[in-house]
């Protein structure tokens, strides 16, 4: 498949796992404080300082009093959490994991724990590992909504689509107006090919939180499924109109602009993209060099090109599209023999016919006769004069000069042109 054209398939984006906040999910700003007790142990001291730092977002601070009041009580599993959960915030994913998996070992029937590892592990991709830890805390609380909304997602995460739908509908039996449920189900529908379905549900949810910038994004989804681009631009820009600031929405219209050749409007779209939260999403990154190869701006499409390596190794078709753009727009010969050179080395299963090959031949040519000069270049050789006898244009008539061949189209595709693994 064409390397540009990779970049339009997309997943429908997951319904993320509830994470739990400080007093056993409530909200920050719903927080109140409480007076602290005139004979509080130290430990209940620690935890009241934790939660003031908290509530002022001061997390390094937080975590510092919850760590504390952990270690003066082991058995307040509130301090354990919300250190997970302040360390988590101030950055220190790791150190926020570890707790989280300590607690959950060491309660796996904990809602709290559960939701939280699981959470960690789904975002390193072991959803196999959340779905697991999800279920044990569901033997203790089988009816837990959030806990049966989560396990739904992981299970989706698995492609157990079945078991998923079955989830969140024991959420919908209890509460048919659950958002969480329904858009976990219209989730599972649309991972699972049934659009129409998902369709529903998503309208279904749309009605119960309006300006979930989610949903639109998903139908914008669903419609580029069903090769209908233009609507999908209407949803993704409804999207935008919720929230000016979702990456999903930037990028796609990104990505759609690039299929219609509207390289500035794509251009601004996935730089937007980039900006909102994608500077690590390897396709965020690869669209935007090739909206600047389609607006002619070679240096900084091999530049970007270049980032997109930095970050994203394994793409390695983007090597053959560095070096058309320093054939076709730098007119760089060392820069074009450097990158396709690169991409014959490293792109894995690649053809010995390959066009690659002879291009490194033809480059490789052409540096040399440079470097010999202009007396290396061969004479041509004197054009044969016409026989005598060579029979002429008859009066009145002009012989055509043109070839008798039909006429070709040599505008080509830009798409094609980036293909690394199809020339």
């Amino acid at each position: 498949m064409n390397t540009l054209a990779q970049l339009t398939r997309r997943i429908l984006l997951g319904a993320s796992l509830l994470g739990l906040v400080a007093c056993g999910g409530a909200q920050k700003d719903t927080i109140k404080l409480a007076e602290l007790k005139q004979d509080a142990t130290p430990a209940e001291k620690a935890f009241h300082a934790g939660m003031k730092a908290y509530i002022a977002e001061e997390w390094k601070t937080a975590s510092g009093h919850f760590s504390e009041a952990y270690k003066l009580d082991p058995t307040a599993t509130g301090a354990r959490v919300n250190l997970g959960i302040t360390l988590e915030k101030a950055g220190d994913w790791q150190a926020a994991a570890d707790v989280y998996r300590a607690g959950w070992e060491a309660d796996p029937t904990n809602a709290a724990a559960a939701l939280n590892v699981a959470r960690m592990l789904t975002n390193g991709k072991d959803y196999a590992g959340a779905s697991a830890a999800l279920a044990k805390a569901l033997e203790g609380d089988a009816d837990n909504q959030d806990l049966l909304n989560a396990y739904a997602s992981t299970l989706r995460g698995e492609k157990k689509f079945k078991e998923a739908a079955d989830a969140a509908r024991k959420v919908i039996l209890r509460d048919q107006k659950n958002p969480e449920a329904l858009k976990n189900l219209a989730l599972i529908y649309a991972d699972d090919g049934k659009l129409t379905l998902a369709e529903t549900f998503f309208a279904e949810t749309k009605k119960l939180t309006p300006k979930d910038a989610s949903i639109p994004v998903n139908l914008g989804l669903i419609a580029h499924r069903r090769d209908k681009p233009q609507v999908a631009l209407y949803h993704f820009e409804e999207a935008l109109k919720l929230d000016p600031k979702n990456s999903a929405a930037h990028l796609n219209i990104g990505v759609i602009s690039l299929g219609f050749r509207d390289y500035g409007r794509a251009e601004t779209s996935l730089q937007a993209a980039i900006d909102n939260g994608l500077g690590g999403n390897c396709s965020a990154l690869s669209a935007l060099g090739y909206s600047f190869e389609g607006l002619q701006k070679g240096k900084e499409a091999v530049d970007q090109f270049g980032k997109v390596l930095e970050i994203c190794p394994a793409e390695v078709d983007v090597l053959y599209t560095m070096g058309t753009i320093c054939m076709a727009q730098l007119r760089d010969n060392e820069c074009a023999l450097s990158n396709f050179t690169k991409f014959a080395t490293k792109k894995k299963g690649l053809a010995s016919d390959h066009t690659v090959h002879m291009m490194i031949k033809s480059i490789k040519q052409m540096i040399e006769m440079e470097a010999a000069g202009p007396e290396a270049i061969p004479e041509e050789a004197p054009a044969e004069q016409p026989a005598e006898s060579q029979e002429t244009a008859p009066e009145g008539e002009v012989a055509s000069t043109e070839s008798p061949s039909a006429a070709v189209n040599t505008e080509t595709d830009p798409a094609d042109e980036t293909n690394g693994g199809g020339k």
